[in-house]
């Protein structure tokens, strides 16, 4: 989730404080409503099908269920899991900036924080849905701020060998990091194809095959075999049956048996990338300059456009076209490849065109997503609690049910219904339950939860972020 750290400002006091409704920067509150309405279509595909998650079977569909499928794969898929670590690294910058201006140590604090949401995305994980992401998030801060570390001692090192002609490494270099970080993997993962395929052809020869080449050769077999894939399908099989049928605590012992899941160790570095470009950007108070900085957010929202539609293009049609595979395929590297950098291009694609949407007269439509954004980790975990208890077995059992255009339909009702759930709350209290617990915590202190009567009608919109 993204973290709702552009919501506080620094006191004259030693605490940190919640801002004020007026000073809010509504254009984030916006993205982050936004970017939950996208995942839940994602999320609602996995909880319709809890085991073979986004597997579709193109051939059995009729014209209208295709183009739903298709359309929801090519403008959200990878799309907004990206959306939301872009903002929760831009959050960090923002706390980053506070804690310089105030002169107060910031990354004990931080740490406690992402931990925190680590904690949270345990509890989900094992409580309510295993597609938890948070958990990812908390291990991707953790990462961020040990590269905050590293990027403090070598501005050190700049300063001192530079002999005072630069203070620090320049910003754009944390870009260059951050493409290291989600597209190393990647590149790591398409040697090891390749290197299969060298260690195959290798050992048709008949050659003695050395240590490391044999273990190849043992991951290989193992991908392509034939009992292998049988106990998978057994497997697969036992896990359906748990969740069209099986109690909560079935439900439940099930996710603690696929809690392996949440270490993702790629994935850590590649959301972690991903944060570190949503730092630049707050960093450098991007979208609170977007006046300002119309011609480069059209430049953006162009070339995103010319990057990730073609990306997104090629990733569905890897998904149509390519059966599922057991076994190491160049295509299987095409597909999270080109899921993966569509992912932040459409990300930076949405963050260019809603902030320049926001300085238009759709500015009044758009702000409909803006209070399910101010209490977004609220709203994930709803849900969770709801696509749950309607999907699986222990509540209406409607898992496998729902063709692509009735999930639609569920998908705006209980988005209508969180927008109005949202406003009703935020009429009353300061913060979303779970953010008020998250802050309470953080800050070894109860937050201050309802809203004095007075600062009921304040306005909702802002000109900075305090």
């Amino acid at each position: 989730m993204s973290d709702d750290s552009a919501n506080i400002q620094e006191n004259a006091g030693t605490l940190i404080e919640p801002v004020q409704p007026n000073e809010r920067i509504q254009t984030l509150d916006v993205l982050r409503g936004f970017a939950l309405f996208g995942i839940l279509f994602v999320n609602v595909t996995a909880m319709v099908q809890p085991v073979h998650w986004f597997t579709v079977h193109w051939e059995t569909l009729g014209p209208v269920n295709y183009a739903v499928e298709a359309l929801k794969i090519f403008f959200t898929q990878g799309k907004f899991y990206s959306l939301f670590a872009f903002l929760f690294g831009l959050g960090f910058a923002v706390q980053l900036a506070r804690a310089e201006r105030a002169g107060r140590k910031f990354a004990a604090r931080f740490f406690w924080r992402v931990f925190l949401l680590w904690l949270i995305g345990v509890v989900h994980f094992v409580l309510l849905w295993d597609g938890d992401i948070l958990n990812t998030y908390g291990i991707a801060g953790m990462l961020l701020l040990l590269f905050y570390g590293m990027k403090r001692g070598i501005d050190r090192l700049v300063r001192r060998f530079s002999k005072g002609r630069r203070e620090k490494m320049p910003r754009w270099t944390a870009l260059v990091m951050a493409g290291l970080l989600m597209f190393g993997p990647l590149l790591a993962f398409a040697g090891f194809i390749n290197h299969a395929f060298d260690v195959r052809a290798h050992a048709a020869t008949g050659a003695t095959l050395s240590e490391s080449e044999q273990n190849v050769m043992k991951q290989l077999e193992a991908m392509e075999d034939p009992a292998a894939q049988e106990e998978r399908e057994q497997r697969q099989a036992r896990e359906e049956e748990i969740y069209a049928t099986g109690s909560y605590l079935d439900v439940v012992g099930l996710r603690i048996e696929k809690s392996s899941r949440m270490l993702a160790g790629p994935f850590w570095f590649m959301v972690a990338g991903l944060f570190m470009v949503g730092a630049y950007f707050g960093r450098n108070n991007f979208i609170g300059r977007a006046a300002e900085l119309r011609s480069g957010f059209r430049k953006l929202l162009l070339a995103s456009a010319l990057i990730g539609v073609p990306l997104s293009a090629l990733f569905l049609y890897a998904l149509i076209t390519q059966p599922e595979q057991q076994s190491l395929s160049w295509w299987q590297w095409v597909n999270f490849f080109s899921k993966s950098a569509s992912g932040l291009a459409f990300a930076l694609f949405y963050v260019a065109g809603i902030s320049l949407l926001m300085l238009t007269g759709a500015r009044r439509w758009l702000e409909f997503f803006a209070p399910v954004g101010r209490t977004a980790l609220s709203n994930y975990l709803l849900q969770s609690l709801i696509g749950t208890f309607v999907f699986y077995g222990y509540g209406l059992g409607l898992v496998g049910k729902l063709d692509a255009t009735e999930q639609l339909v569920y998908i705006a009702l209980l988005f209508a219904g969180q927008v109005w759930l949202s406003r009703w709350w935020l009429a009353r209290f300061r913060f979303g339950p779970a953010e008020w617990l998250w802050r309470s915590l953080t800050y070894g202190k109860r937050q201050p939860m309802r809203i004095r009567k007075a600062s009921i009608d304040t306005p909702l919109a802002g000109s900075h972020s305090g």
